[in-house]
């Protein structure tokens, strides 16, 4: 069995169905990426793994190491070893580097120590004592990482991390994410449109459009077919 097995998973909102018998699974210290149009449904299978904003599971399954994650809160969730790193970061604005990462020690059942989380992020070691909200997107991108990352999960969700962020912060993100996924063993799955981002980290990747898994494809054959990037990913 897969450390995380999402299986024929039907899922939607009180404005209707968005997924469909959707399929996923992550082998422990894989990097897979999820890879879709805006609307295709990658943020709400993410939800539907990690609790958050919590869409109407209508069918199927999502079990982690064995057992089954539905309707358990985010908190139980994440105590079971799974962290999420929504779209929108959710930074403590107010808060330092300092405070955001302690926060989620605090919070953790086996965390890491903030040395440590602070090791893959030289950047904000630098800026440990900065505000949130006076860090720049790809900054506070980082910091939501670091955040995750402090939990000491066993899978670690990530939602459109490069999203807006300039070339080569997204250049420097895609270094994160690789080190902490090969160094630390931590399984990654995350959510992109950025193609040529995902091609760059992701071992494997799936393919997602109108809710329904349509492609499980290699990096090479992603970097080779252009007809399938222009009839699900182009925009």
């Amino acid at each position: 069995m897969s450390l995380l097995d999402v299986s024929d998973l039907e899922a939607g909102y009180e404005t209707g169905q968005v997924l469909f018998g959707v399929d996923v699974s992550v082998e422990s210290g894989e990097l897979i990426s999820l890879l879709g149009r805006n609307g295709a449904g990658k943020t709400t299978t993410l939800r539907a793994i990690a609790g958050g904003d919590v869409p109407d599971v209508l069918g199927g399954a999502v079990q982690f190491d064995g057992e089954s994650l539905l309707g358990l809160s985010p908190y139980e969730i994440a105590r079971r070893g799974v962290s999420f790193v929504p779209e929108d970061r959710r930074c403590f604005p107010r808060l330092t580097v300092d405070e955001n990462v302690r926060l989620a020690i605090n919070h953790a059942a086996d965390p890491l120590d903030i040395e440590t989380v602070l090791e893959f992020f030289p950047e904000l070691a630098e800026m440990r004592e900065k505000h949130a909200r006076n860090m720049s997107g790809g900054e506070q991108q980082m910091l939501a990482i670091a955040r995750a990352l402090a939990a000491n999960p066993r899978l670690m969700l990530l939602d459109e991390p490069f999203e807006g962020l300039a070339p080569y912060i997204v250049r420097r993100l895609e270094d994160i994410i690789a080190e902490i996924n090969e160094e630390s063993g931590i399984a990654v799955l995350l959510v992109e449109q950025n193609v040529a981002a995902a091609v760059a980290v992701a071992d494997r990747h799936y393919v997602i459009d109108e809710g329904r898994i349509v492609e499980t494809v290699s990096t090479e054959r992603l970097r080779e077919d252009e007809a399938l990037r222009q009839r699900y990913l182009g925009v």
